[in-house]
């Protein structure tokens, strides 16, 4: 059998379509001479690679978890603790988010006698699709994103690429027969060869820095969350170090009919694993009973042999819904933060990045039948458009009941959050653009990997200004000085 381990699995033959023709797919006799004799010569045998590797023996401080990774670079504790989300949105997403962590670099701070930056303190980002190729170039190389992410990532022309080595390279037609490998496969290959160098989710945990990331795929069976860490892979008994972060954000980028799902096997009963007791117990919300059905159904390799994974913005586009659903999972926010490993926490920062789209209503002006494509984006948009917009609602809303609990809470309480605890909740989202115009002309950049410069110098603009001109963020920096003021530099 062919085998290519390092490669991602799914069903898809190649079909020629007008698209393919324009690019001269399938007019050329020699091309397909040569697809013919590959064809002959492999017979019937397909592409099977195999993803994810067995973990061999269950143990709950391997792999890449929260509780691994020390607070932050320049301090000991968890006393200024940030929780981003990374939204998806194509590679518009990928620049907003870039563009708000160059401008969290370019804040300087002092916390607890230290002078650093405020992205110092950036401990977890929940991250899919678009905002998936930013967060985990920042976790792997952290600094160096200001210098060379721009070039290597944001100003390339990823689409094209990604077309030329699905229709013109007849070994990838070969490939592409196999109905165990599909079109999301070669585009791990390509982020893995022009983006992460090769490297593992077992490179992140030997760093041991912050932040954690947690890559969100859509789980298709259950049509939930499905996230790249190693808790969730206990699940399943599979060794998540071993796998390489390209195929982490190709699955969390696999939209629907542009792209073929990524498969897992699920090897669940193999190693030892036994759930904790957080997942049997009875839940007193929706949103925590689901979770909890959720995450039991892995439990079972013979029901659910495999784990076929598609663009994580179907399950949450934004997401912060992560925030919630594993808030009421665990039973409320101290027991949220204690299984992180957090320890003291005294300001606690959310702050969401969302590219979202406007739907353009100039596409429907026509008394005709919309093609499939345009209901292809439909089927897709809509229910994303619609479940951001309450999600945001909602973690707004929980946001506001967290801080009062907090403030109500007796004195001399001790837990993870500080006697003078405060929570923030920035919103750097594209919906929030002051200027209408320049909102429009922004959310209606194509959901692509291709950005024109003046695109991409517009979002990273319109990121800084959505940073400074956030009333959360400008409370968050007047309260820090406010903390500064009492407690100056620490001595050299």
């Amino acid at each position: 059998m062919l085998d290519s381990p390092s490669s991602p699995a799914y069903p898809s033959p190649p079909m020629i379509t007008a698209s393919q023709k324009l690019l001269g797919i399938g007019q050329s006799a020699g091309a397909w001479f040569l697809f013919g004799l590959l064809s002959f010569n492999t017979g019937c045998e397909y592409v099977r690679p195999t993803m994810n590797a067995p973990l061999d023996q269950y143990d709950a401080d391997y792999g890449y978890r929260s509780t691994n990774l020390p607070p932050s670079k320049t301090g000991s504790s968890d006393g200024l603790f940030i929780v981003s989300s990374f939204s998806g949105g194509g590679a518009r997403a990928s620049a907003l988010s870039y563009g708000v962590l160059r401008e969290l670099a370019r804040t300087p701070i002092r916390w607890e006698g230290v002078d650093k930056r405020l992205v110092d303190e950036l401990n977890i980002i929940n991250a899919l699709s678009g905002g998936s190729f930013t967060a985990a170039y920042y976790a792997l190389y952290g600094d160096r994103i200001f210098h060379d992410f721009e070039y290597r990532f944001l100003r390339k022309d990823w689409e094209s690429e990604l077309r030329s080595r699905i229709f013109r390279s007849p070994s990838n037609w070969v490939r592409l027969w196999s109905p165990y490998f599909g079109r999301a496969h070669i585009f791990s290959e390509l982020l893995d060869e022009a983006l992460f160098d090769g490297h593992t989710f077992g490179d992140l945990v030997s760093l041991r820095r912050r932040p954690m990331v947690f890559i969100h795929a859509s789980d298709m069976a259950s049509l939930s969350r499905f996230e790249f860490n190693q808790r969730q892979f206990d699940l399943i008994c599979s060794d998540l170090n071993q796998l390489h972060i390209s195929v982490a954000t190709a699955s969390s980028a696999a939209l629907p009919v542009l792209l073929s799902p990524i498969s897992m096997t699920n090897y669940a009963g193999q190693c030892g694993y036994l759930p904790p007791a957080v997942m049997q117990e009875e839940k007193t919300t929706t949103w925590g009973r689901q979770r909890a059905n959720e995450l039991r159904s892995y439990l079972d390799a013979e029901k659910r042999p495999y784990i076929h994974l598609l663009d994580g913005g179907l399950s949450d586009n934004i997401g912060m819904r992560a925030v919630l659903e594993n808030t009421a999972f665990v039973g409320d926010l101290e027991s949220t933060f204690r299984s992180l490993g957090a320890k003291r926490i005294r300001k606690l920062v959310y702050l969401m990045v969302s590219a979202e789209t406007t739907p353009d209503l100039n596409q429907y002006t026509m008394n005709e039948i919309p093609g499939l494509m345009p209901v292809s984006r439909a089927l897709v948009d809509i229910p994303i458009n619609r479940y951001s917009t309450d999600t945001a609602e909602l973690m707004r809303q929980a946001v506001s009941q967290w801080r009062k609990e907090l403030r109500q809470r007796p004195p001399g309480t001790d837990g993870i959050f500080a006697p003078d605890a405060d929570i923030y909740f920035i919103n750097a989202s594209l919906t929030e653009v002051a200027d209408p115009e320049e909102q429009a002309r922004l959310m209606n950049i194509p959901t692509n990997l291709a950005l024109t410069d003046n695109e991409l110098d517009r979002l990273l603009l319109a990121a800084t200004k959505l940073l400074r001109n956030d009333k959360e963020f400008q409370r968050l920096l007047r309260d820090l000085d406010a903390d500064a003021a009492k407690n100056p530099p620490a001595s050299q």
